[in-house]
C-alpha cells in the first residue's frame, strides 16, 4: 500500500486531515474504518492532529502514522496526561485503560506509535521513559514494533502527555 502524499506546506492539522481521508479511501474495507462512529472518528482525528502538530521535537511523522495506520485490521487509539511524581505510571494506565479500539482485540499488536511530549519544568526522564515503553509492551504484547518521538512542549508544565496509535493484525 502506498503512501499517501501529503503536501510539504501542510501544517499538523492539515497533514492529520489528509493523511486520515487518505486511510479512509484506501482501507474502506478494514474492520477497523468500518467500526468508525462519529465519536471515534472525532476521536482518532484529534489524536493525529496532536501528534502531528509538534513539528520539532518529537520526530514522529506522516509517515510513522501511515505504518501503523496501513493494512491494520483493528486500530487502538488514546491520549494522557499526568503529573507529580508517579505520573508515568498514571499515563501508562490512562492510556491504556481509556484507549478506544476499532476492531478486534483479539488480534496480536503489530506495530505501537507513541508520541510523548513533557513540559520544560519537569522533562521526561530515561527511567520514566524505560517504565512508560515496558508498561506499553506488556498490555500490547511484546511482539509488537515500537517507534516513539519525544519533544518540549513548555505548557505541559511539569505534566507530560502521551498519544498512542496500536494496530493489530
Amino acid at each position: 500500500m502506498q503512501i499517501p502524499l501529503i503536501p510539504p506546506f501542510a501544517s499538523g492539522p492539515a497533514q492529520a486531515d489528509a493523511l486520515f481521508t487518505f486511510w479512509l479511501q484506501e482501507c474502506a474495507d478494514v474492520p477497523a474504518v468500518q467500526a468508525l462512529t462519529p465519536v471515534t472518528n472525532a476521536g482518532l482525528l484529534i489524536v493525529l492532529q496532536l501528534i502531528l502538530a509538534d513539528t520539532g521535537d518529537i520526530k514522529v511523522d506522516h509517515q510513522d502514522i501511515w505504518t501503523v495506520l496501513a493494512g491494520a485490521n483493528s486500530i487502538q487509539f488514546g491520549m494522557a496526561t499526568g503529573k507529580g511524581h508517579n505520573r508515568v505510571a498514571v499515563v501508562g494506565q490512562q492510556l491504556w485503560d481509556g484507549s478506544t479500539l476499532l476492531g478486534d482485540d483479539t488480534l496480536p499488536a503489530h506495530r505501537i506509535l507513541l508520541a510523548i511530549q513533557s513540559g520544560t519544568a519537569t522533562e521526561l526522564e530515561m527511567d520514566e521513559l524505560t517504565y512508560l515503553l515496558e508498561y506499553v509492551m506488556s498490555q500490547a504484547g511484546d511482539q509488537a514494533e515500537v517507534v516513539f518521538g519525544h519533544g518540549l512542549n513548555p505548557a505541559l508544565g511539569e505534566s507530560i502527555q502521551v498519544m498512542m496509535l496500536v494496530s493489530r493484525q
